[in-house]
C-alpha cells in the first residue's frame, strides 16, 4: 500500500464513510457516502460545483470523489497552502480539517497516525514530517 493509499484510506474511514443500512441512526449512510465523497471536501473557491446544504461537494461517482480527494492530499504534499517537506501530519490536517470548520485537527492527526502507522508497518506520530511519510511510504 502507498502513502497516497494508506492517507485517502485513513481520510475516508475517519470522515465516516458509512453505507444505509450499517448505522441504524444514518438509514440512508452518512454524508460522505451519498455525496460519494469520500474525503468530506469542500469547493475549491472560484470552481462552480454541486453542493449540498451544508456545503460539502457532491460528486457523480465514487471515482469521481476518490479522484478528487487523492489529488487534494497530492496538491498539499507538493506545496499548497505553504506545506513543506519539513512540515507535519499535524500541520495537514490544521489545513485539511481547520479548527475554524469544527474539526479538531490534533485528534484527527492522531487517528491517521495510528492508521499510517498499521498500515505502512513503521511507526507515524503527528510530529512526523511529510518528507519522511513520503520516504516511507512509496509515494507515488
Amino acid at each position: 500500500m502507498t502513502l497516497l493509499e494508506a492517507l485517502a484510506d485513513s481520510i475516508q474511514r475517519f470522515e465516516g464513510w458509512i453505507p444505509p443500512g450499517m448505522d441504524p441512526k444514518l438509514p440512508f449512510g452518512s454524508t460522505s457516502w451519498r455525496n460519494r465523497n469520500p474525503g468530506n471536501l469542500r469547493p475549491i473557491p472560484g470552481l462552480i460545483v454541486a453542493t449540498d446544504s451544508r456545503g460539502y461537494r457532491v460528486f457523480p461517482s465514487l471515482a469521481d470523489g476518490w479522484t478528487a480527494l487523492t489529488n487534494d492530499i497530492k496538491a498539499k504534499f507538493a506545496g499548497s497552502h505553504n506545506l513543506t517537506d519539513d512540515s507535519t501530519l499535524r500541520n495537514f490536517f490544521d489545513i485539511y480539517a481547520p479548527s475554524d470548520d469544527d474539526n479538531d485537527p490534533n485528534k484527527y492527526a492522531r487517528q491517521v497516525a495510528t492508521w499510517l502507522s498499521r498500515d505502512l508497518a513503521v511507526t507515524i506520530a503527528p510530529e512526523t514530517t511529510l518528507g519522511y511519510l513520503k520516504q516511507v511510504g512509496a509515494w507515488r
